[in-house]
């Protein structure tokens, strides 16, 4: 129906200024908003499909500011760890973990903000571990994004690099999520027809957070408000995935 057009891109549109200005937190609001007029089914491969668009722009704009070095390990940890959290979740229940996950995540963001000095950049190993740790949660629970932005906006990396190297990560992790959905017929010509008429409103969502972001943003005020955004996710999740295991 024309109202589910124009309400799904009022969510697409409001998603796109979050995403534009933060770099993440897209596919949690459609998600979150989109779950009332479409079925689950369809919203995962629609989500994938707008947001690895909006990835793409965002990463052209900012792909001379990637730590690729430390982002290769991330991806290549993660590879290696997804299967174990997909292997695992066959013996978790995924609504407890991911209640559980959230949790830990809202308390890691307090922690963050109390921080007084940010440390330095972690090693390969630790860096490696991020991924793995990214890899299995979102195997077990997909909730793999925010270990990987805690770790880049827990460093004394600039705003500009954590946040072009997090464009980076999610537009990788959506190309293997998108061939996933193909590969389990999930795209289909009606979330492609879907996905283009949300193309205007995500791309002057995008827009405008970009501009947001560059207009201003500064070190201390934009890593708080990414740690906030962070702290509402865990805290929707965790009333969400509550809801989704009551009786």
């Amino acid at each position: 129906m024309e109202w589910e057009i124009i309400y799904a891109g009022l969510v697409v549109f409001g998603a796109g200024i979050i995403r534009g200005y933060t770099g993440f937190g897209f596919a949690m609001i459609c998600a979150l908003g989109l779950a009332y007029v479409f079925p689950p089914a369809k919203i995962t491969p629609l989500v994938l499909c707008i947001d690895f668009v909006a990835s793409a722009w965002l990463f052209w704009t900012v792909r001379k500011d990637v730590d690729w070095k430390g982002l290769k390990l991330i991806v290549l940890g993660a590879l290696f760890a997804l299967p174990l959290g997909t292997l695992a979740l066959a013996a978790v229940p995924a609504n407890p973990m991911r209640i559980l996950i959230s949790l830990v995540i809202f308390l890691l963001s307090i922690a963050l903000l109390r921080q007084k000095e940010r440390r330095l950049s972690p090693g390969p190993t630790a860096t490696a571990g991020v991924g793995i740790c990214s890899g299995f949660l979102t195997g077990v629970a997909a909730l793999g994004g925010p270990p990987v932005i805690l770790f880049y906006f827990s460093s004394d990396r600039p705003v500009v690099v954590s946040r072009a190297s997090m464009i980076a990560f999610f537009m990788m992790t959506e190309v293997m999520g998108i061939v996933s959905s193909i590969s389990y017929g999930l795209v289909d010509a009606r979330v492609m027809t879907l996905s283009l008429k949300l193309l205007i409103p995500l791309g002057m969502g995008i827009w405008i957070g970009n501009h947001l972001f560059g207009k201003f943003s500064n070190e201390a005020a934009f890593r708080k408000q990414v740690i906030y955004f962070l702290m509402a996710i865990s805290l929707i999740s965790m009333v969400k995935f509550s809801m989704a295991a009551g009786p």
